[in-house]
């Protein structure tokens, strides 16, 4: 490259820096730039606080959730077949607008640790087989007030706070009524009371009653001596079974536990039931209380004292003595919290609800003793059910040194129940079976048969191992092998009259169960009488309200929901949910841990 060549370069090259050093703009103060910096600055933090908000917003709508129903693990006797019949109700809901995901909660420890939490987010189907016959085991346990609610000495100032076991429903107006139709003496009066609670409680859309169940069970031609009861207790001491010393009976579930003070379920009780004894029980197939382990319970004319004269000359099965300790030791156990075998992980919910509540709040302001064989119980107020309460499976006495030496452990599989019964515990194979052998020094005559409580989870498998000769008799069948049963020669059906009611329950922690008009909407939208054909049959009747027919009580003059899919889905609309509901929000002021 010449030297003239090169000297044009460097020329435009230094032209073109000076054009552009000119064109530049001036460099801003220092006073500006920091001005700039402070403004973007803010406009992050706004930026930021709006996002805040917003998430802060949506937090306090509450979180959504897929729309959920869940069923049952096992069968009762007031739901045969759950997971079909929710399946039932599932086609139902969809044809009305309600999108739901049918859902199986975990095992029934599982499903009812869950329903006594309020952590079913959803609907849920459970029901209730009495354990009397007095409306109060119906309705107050599941709509009085708790213990403590009750705060003050005025009832009619007491408020019913949302509870969680009952999906965080509640009625002031009701738990009154309940409170009041409790203490009163007078028949006619209490049933009036009970009549207005149910209209109450069926105008608030509560739950939706789905059906009665005559349940039947079903027995080998070979066994006899069983006697169906009304509040759902087995009696198995007069069975026998021709040719064989084990009755052999099948069941749709295991039980949770056997303390039956701190369980709710029935599979529990059927077991307990045979082992432990209360001082009262029910009059074979009847509501009717008669002394057990009581001979006598009289009250005072006020109905505030009751002297009970306890059977002398029983032993537990641990060979320690039946005697007025014993009773005092179990009822202070249930009733006070500090008490060294009321265990913080242990739960006295019925207890808590028969007897109006724990500590200070139970109407058992004290249980005396008089002399080794009689107690008196002092309450702070009449009890029109003392005795149907009394007579309650979980109101059964177990043996004081057994509690003591198992602890926490009392009623598990490792430790099993103590009591009085005609039958003794042998052994708990958790899934498949619980076995028993008779007391031999039993005060009411020793049974004849060990029993075995066998565990099979299928209706159908059931059935087909009682035609197979496994099993001697089982609760409940599908509807085409109860017609099969009641044409065998070598089988027979009996029925346990229809004390108990299934329900769908709300979680009333979702937002849009708390509106009416969606619960109406829910109510119309189920075809009970199709549920009842196809899966009750000839032994089942669709529920009108929480009490059955076979308790007074019950109000003939209430109608239950009819079913009407386009009603369902004009309230859903009026709701606000014209394109139906598949998807629910839960209630931040409800939410549980």
């Amino acid at each position: 490259m010449s030297k003239k060549l090169l000297f044009i370069l460097i020329s435009l090259l230094m032209i073109s820096s000076l054009v552009l050093a000119a064109c530049a703009p001036e460099p801003a103060p220092v006073e500006e730039v920091e001005e700039v910096e402070e403004a973007e600055e803010v406009m992050e933090e706004e930026e930021a606080e709006a996002e805040e908000e917003e998430m802060a917003e949506e937090e306090d709508m509450g979180e959504k959730i897929p729309l959920t129903l869940y069923y049952m693990p096992v069968t009762r006797f007031y739901y045969p077949s759950p997971k079909e019949i929710g399946e039932g109700m599932a086609a139902d809901l969809a044809n009305a607008g309600f999108d739901v995901q049918l859902e199986l909660a975990g095992d029934w420890a599982t499903y009812l640790g869950l329903r006594r939490e309020g952590n079913l987010d959803g609907l849920y189907m459970l029901g209730w087989g009495g354990d009397n016959g007095d409306p109060d085991n119906f309705l107050n346990y599941f709509f009085g007030f708790a213990g403590d609610d009750k705060v003050g000495d005025d009832p009619s100032a007491w408020v019913k706070s949302p509870e969680a076991r009952e999906g965080w429903y509640a009625n002031t107006d009701v738990a009154y009524l309940l409170y009041m139709a409790s203490i009163t003496p007078d028949q006619a009066e209490r049933e009036a009371m009970y009549k207005e609670a149910q209209q109450l409680l069926q105008d608030d859309v509560a739950r939706l009653w789905v059906a009665h169940n005559n349940t039947p069970l079903v027995f080998s031609s070979s066994v006899s001596g069983y006697v169906p009861q009304p509040v759902g207790a087995d009696y198995f001491e007069g069975v026998t079974v021709e040719g064989s010393d084990t009755f052999v009976f099948g069941r749709g579930g295991d039980s949770v536990q056997l303390d039956p003070a701190i369980v709710t379920d029935g599979e529990s009780f059927r077991v307990t039931g045979q082992v432990l004894e209360p001082l009262y029980q029910y009059e074979p197939g009847s509501t009717t209380p008669i002394p057990a382990l009581a001979e006598s319970c009289d009250p005072n004319d006020a109905g505030t004292e009751w002297v009970c004269s306890l059977r002398q000359g029983v032993k537990f099965h641990d060979g320690t003595d039946f005697n007025a300790d014993a009773v005092i030791f179990n009822f202070e156990r249930w009733r006070f919290s500090d008490d060294p075998n009321h265990y913080e992980s242990q739960v006295f919910e019925y207890y808590e609800y028969m007897w109006g509540g724990l500590d200070d709040s139970s109407i058992i302001t004290a249980v005396e003793k008089v002399d080794d064989y009689t107690v008196k119980f002092v309450l702070s107020d009449s009890l029109a059910p003392f005795l149907a309460n009394l007579a309650m499976d979980m109101f059964a006495i177990s043996s004081p040194a057994a509690i003591e030496a198992a602890g926490e452990d009392y009623g598990l599989p490792s430790a099993g129940p103590v009591g009085t019964g005609p039958f003794k515990f042998v052994e708990w194979v958790e899934g498949d079976s619980i076995s028993l052998t008779p007391n031999a020094d039993y005060w009411g005559g020793a049974p004849v048969v060990d029993v075995v409580m066998r565990v099979i989870a299928d209706d159908s498998a059931r059935f087909l191992a009682l035609q197979a000769g496994d099993i001697q008799g089982l609760e409940q069948a599908v509807v085409e092998d109860l017609a099969a049963a009641e044409a065998a020669d070598d089988l027979y059906v009996q029925t346990r009259p229809a004390l108990n009611t299934g329900y769908l329950a709300f979680s009333y922690k979702i937002v849009e169960f708390q509106d009416i008009r969606v619960r109406k909407a829910l109510a119309h939208a189920i075809n009970l009488e199709g549920l009842i054909e196809n899966f009750y049959g000839a032994y089942g009747e669709a529920a009108t309200q929480f009490l059955p027919p076979l308790i007074w009580g019950h109000d003939e003059s209430i109608t239950g929901w009819e079913y009407n899919p386009d009603l369902a889905r004009e309230l859903l609309a009026e709701a606000g949910f014209p394109d139906g509901l598949s998807e629910v929000t839960i209630d931040p002021a409800f939410a549980t841990e």
